[in-house]
């Protein structure tokens, strides 16, 4: 009551007030009324105010609306026409695309449209895998011509004989010949007989008729050689498996036949070892925005691996540990930065993944981690994972496979592990033909023999 008292006396005296009153101002109207009458009096609501007054709605059944229908995909585009020259923006022009009903669900090529936002990173069971290497899907089409050159028989045969193949493979035991007017019966051929066999076919390849052994004619007479005319071509027994598969020249000296052998692989060549004992002097000139600094000046086969990863090559980096296979990695991930791409960084183990996770994060910031129960940061451009989640990625069609710049193997020489390393295989088949490799490894043997087998 003071404050009521005083609030009236500076009123009337013009100062200002000290203490609240009681009760707020009138700002906002009081609803208790009209709520009250809302309530009680139904005829009092407005019928034209919508807003306020309640409307009644029958509901009509419409037993085509349980149908359901997908949308037509847009047919066409609107693209940007620049000038090639300055980039100005010239003008705009519709163009029609091609595929658009292909989705993850139906499709196995990299065209297709993009996956669901929420299954963007692991994929879906449900999705469709990428076709394997970088390949484009082949149309029903191209199917077709591949399959009516080859006469396939469904009903005989379907399950012994290969597509392409007149005869398929036979499991009986291999008896030698008898004479079947003795009645002996058929010798049953040993381990000692199969060794011997190319003893006898080393002696077939004679220059001159004349000098012919009639006693090793005789010995040979197993093998179809004929001994009334030495001079014929030998006429060797085939397995049914490859015949009429591959045609031998058997008027070719087995020399002949090795140097051939020799110069077409000389002619394929998968891999190519880097010398690391020379110096890179023009390093710097060859590389002048580099990615990524280090505060050490690189060694030479780290300038040596910088040089192919800048020129979009794929790298096997077979070193001791601790001898920097990581500063190979972190240029990869650096160059997927500067490029805007990602880069997937495996390991074998998930206590590897953790640890990678933590270098990383101090030097890039922009680094995730998944594994099979922890997932962080699944945007990032740098992915960490172990090589089972990669492959499971592989098979459920991850949209992330599409910006994949580089994918990085770290302790690959698990791929000759008996139970795992069929993963690694798997993950080097199905990965896309735009994605490069990096092979990190210190026990590992024969590199060029992987790296070419790899390649």
């Amino acid at each position: 009551m003071m404050g009521v008292k005083d609030g009236a006396e500076n009123k009337r005296t013009g100062k200002q007030l000290t203490t609240m009153p009681l009760d707020p101002p009138d700002i906002v109207p009081r609803l208790e009324s009209e709520l009250e009458r809302f309530l009680t009096d139904l005829e009092a609501i407005p019928i034209h105010d919508i807003d306020r007054a309640q409307r009644f709605v029958p509901r009509v059944p419409e037993p085509l609306n349980l149908l359901h229908t997908d949308l037509c995909p847009v047919q066409t585009t609107i693209q940007v026409e620049r000038n090639p020259t300055t980039g100005h923006l010239v003008g705009f022009k519709e163009a029609y695309l091609s595929e658009t009903g292909k989705t993850a669900r139906n499709s196995l090529s990299l065209k297709r449209a993009p996956d669901a936002t929420y299954d963007s990173v692991k994929g879906n069971t449900l999705n469709f895998p990428f076709w394997p290497g970088g390949q484009d899907e082949p149309s029903v089409d191209d199917l077709l011509k591949t399959t009516s050159s080859e006469q396939i028989d469904f009903e005989n045969n379907l399950l012994t004989v290969a597509p392409g193949l007149t005869e398929g493979m036979t499991f009986k035991s291999a008896t030698l010949k008898t004479d079947q007017s003795s009645g002996s019966k058929p010798e049953v051929m040993t381990f000692t007989d199969i060794m011997t066999l190319n003893d006898d076919l080393d002696d077939l390849y004679l220059e001159d008729a004349e000098g012919v052994d009639v006693n090793n004619a005789t010995r040979n007479e197993d093998v179809g050689f004929d001994v009334n005319n030495a001079a014929q071509i030998p006429n060797l027994q085939r397995s049914q498996s490859l015949e009429k598969l591959v045609e031998v020249d058997l008027s070719k000296t087995p020399q002949d036949t090795k140097d051939t052998a020799v110069k077409a692989e000389d002619k394929e060549e998968w891999a190519v070892m880097v010398d690391v004992d020379a110096p890179v002097d023009d390093f710097y000139k060859r590389v002048p925005d580099m990615a990524h600094k280090w505060p050490f000046e690189p060694d030479v086969f780290q300038k040596q691996a910088i040089l192919r990863l800048e020129n979009h090559e794929s790298v096997f980096v077979a070193a001791h540990t601790s001898a920097g296979k990581t500063v190979v990695a972190e240029y990869a991930i650096a160059l997927s930065l500067k490029h805007m791409t990602r880069t997937v960084y495996t390991s074998p183990i998930k206590a590897l993944s953790n640890q990678k996770y933590r270098d990383f994060k101090i030097t890039f910031e922009d680094v995730g981690l998944i594994t099979g129960d922890v997932q962080i940061n699944q945007t990032a451009s740098c992915l960490i994972m172990t090589t089972e989640i990669l492959r499971s990625m592989l098979y459920n069609g991850s949209d992330v496979i599409r910006d994949l710049e580089w994918v990085i193997f770290d302790e690959v020489h698990y791929i000759n592990d008996a139970e795992r390393g069929v993963v690694w295989e798997e993950v080097l088949i199905m990965l896309p033909q735009h994605v490069n490799i990096i092979l990190l490894s210190a026990t590992v043997p024969n590199t060029m023999e992987f790296a070419s087998w790899i390649g």
